[in-house]
């Protein structure tokens, strides 16, 4: 199961937000106060009365009062809308994806014939909130039993976790303790965990009772009354005590409690737990606030990298005024949040804006870089390749390749070290000659390149070759006779010498100077 999509309304500052696509790694990019968190807030209360309802299930309009759902009307409810609408509710509209298995279950208990989307409402006012199948246009969903079997599979099937940008120590240390609680629950299922706490509730009540025992005599003393006394330990507090109290330490190098570790730490371990469950039958969705929030610049860079893990097996949705942590292989996963309305990005630059980036900034290239040697080589490229292959060329439209040119081969470890930390990836594409081959191979020295990133210019014949090698004489030739007056089809351009070499040649053989302007002509 999938959260496919989600709208929020009437929320804090969020009077809609609608149909908001989920992906692997959602991203909500705005600037301050337009409602990222707002946004990201709401699925978070909507996902709580979920999990409250089914902690107890009860009736789908149930009280919030002395719940653990944070609502507050009078500070969540729009108060533009407050005096207009004194009864007026915010609401989550959630469309899950089911599989199906899941829809074969539902169907088993309820009945219904489902197709593969189903819609949620969470509804929240002052001190109610409602869970709801929205009406479909069939007369099955009026059944109110139905629809509760088929709440109550839903949310069951949830697993959701919010971390906050607000991390004080004693919130991460929350975060981190509520997941190995979650994962140690999982044991009171399991039939020697339950004999062994069986034979632990047994010995302490032994020695409980010997306590009691000891007691009675001399409290009657005070107290003639005291016919009797008590004492036990609830299973529950029991259950509690055996998932809590567990020390993380941590040792890189000095074994140290997490407590004493810096922010970053305490941030990659929490999510690096969260990636632990992986249960292909539920939903698993984790909301992240800012996770660059205090954060070291080569901290932020492991996070991005765990949280790139994390997306593999769970759904992640996270708010950013960082570049670094912005969608790069998807562009319609980062929604442009602004005016309390949200909508995908179409284009690079749309998120640039947004993010009030320069192009000295980390989004100056998006995803994808192809690293040639000229700027010749660039121009040429940025001509012929949208002309071979479709997705390159919508690629190069909106931003998502581009093509970057190095100056001189000698140039390259800076280049690839600069793409780098800004988590572009690259290929690079070089003349075949010793300069290319040379710097080549000092940036695989230096673990800058792969074999598999690099690829040189090979024309059969020639040892040496570039760019201009793979290309007819005749496509070119016309024009270079017309403007310069020098004729390739003479001795001087034949020959297996690479292209630069031969046409210098050709033109000083015919009374012509040859310089680098008149090449990038």
């Amino acid at each position: 199961m999938k959260l496919a999509s989600f709208s929020v309304v009437n929320y804090r500052s969020i009077t809609k937000a609608h149909k908001i696509q989920m992906h692997d790694m959602t991203v909500l990019v705005g600037k301050n106060n337009e409602g990222k968190s707002n946004i990201l807030r709401a699925l978070a209360l909507a996902m709580d009365v979920m999990r409250l309802y089914i902690e107890s299930p009860r009736a789908l309009n149930f009280t919030l009062r002395h719940s653990r759902v944070n609502y507050n009307w009078e500070l969540d409810y729009p108060i533009s809308l407050q005096e207009r609408k004194p009864n007026g509710s915010s609401s989550v509209d959630m469309l899950f994806e089911l599989s199906e298995s899941e829809i074969s279950d539902i169907r088993s208990i309820t009945g219904i014939r489902l197709t593969n989307n189903i819609p949620v409402r969470v509804s929240i006012n002052n001190a109610m909130a409602k869970i709801d199948i929205p009406k479909r246009g069939t007369p099955a969903f009026s059944n109110v039993q139905k629809k509760q079997k088929i709440i109550e599979y839903l949310c069951n099937k949830i697993d959701f976790n919010f971390i906050p940008a607000v991390r004080t120590e004693k919130d991460a240390l929350r975060v981190i303790s509520f997941l190995i609680e979650k994962e140690l629950s999982t044991l009171e299922s399991d039939n020697d965990y339950i004999n062994a706490t069986a034979t632990i509730e047994r010995l302490q009540q032994r020695k409980l009772d010997q306590i009691s025992a000891q007691l009675i005599t001399p409290l009657q003393q005070f107290l003639p009354s005291v016919r009797d006394i008590n004492i036990h330990i609830q299973k529950e507090r029991r259950r509690a005590a055996l998932r809590s109290s567990a020390e993380v330490v941590i040792n890189d190098g000095t074994p140290t409690p997490i407590q004493q570790k810096g922010d970053g730490i305490k941030s990659l371990t929490a999510l690096a737990m969260l990636n632990i469950t992986n249960q292909a039958d539920r939903i698993s969705v984790i909301a992240i606030e800012e996770p660059e929030s205090h954060l070291h610049p080569e901290s932020a860079h492991q996070l991005y990298e765990t949280i790139l893990a994390l997306s593999e097996h769970h759904q992640v949705i996270l708010t950013t005024h960082s570049p670094l942590f912005v969608n790069r292989s998807n562009i319609k996963a980062n929604i442009i949040v602004t005016d309390g309305k949200a909508t995908s990005a179409k284009k690079v630059k749309e998120i640039r804006d947004t993010l009030g980036t320069k192009v000295s900034d980390n989004l100056i290239n998006a995803e994808n870089v192809l690293l040639v040697e000229g700027e010749d080589d660039k121009i040429s490229l940025e001509k012929t390749l949208p002309h071979m292959s479709a997705k390159i060329r919508r690629a190069i439209q909106n931003g998502t390749l581009v093509i970057d040119y190095l100056a001189g081969a000698g140039n390259l470890p800076y280049k690839l070290s600069f793409y780098r930390s800004i988590q572009c990836k690259y290929h690079v594409f070089l003349d075949n000659d010793e300069a290319g081959r040379r710097a080549g191979q000092s940036a695989e020295d230096q673990g800058l390149l792969t074999i598999r990133d690099l690829t040189y210019t090979l024309c059969n014949g020639f040892p040496n070759a570039e760019l201009e090698d793979c290309y007819s004489k005749d496509a070119y030739s016309e024009s270079i006779r017309n403007e310069y007056g020098v004729n390739l089809n003479v001795q001087e351009f034949r020959g297996h010498s690479k292209w630069s070499d031969r046409i210098a040649n050709c033109f000083r053989s015919q009374g012509k100077q040859w310089s680098d302007t008149i090449k990038k002509g």
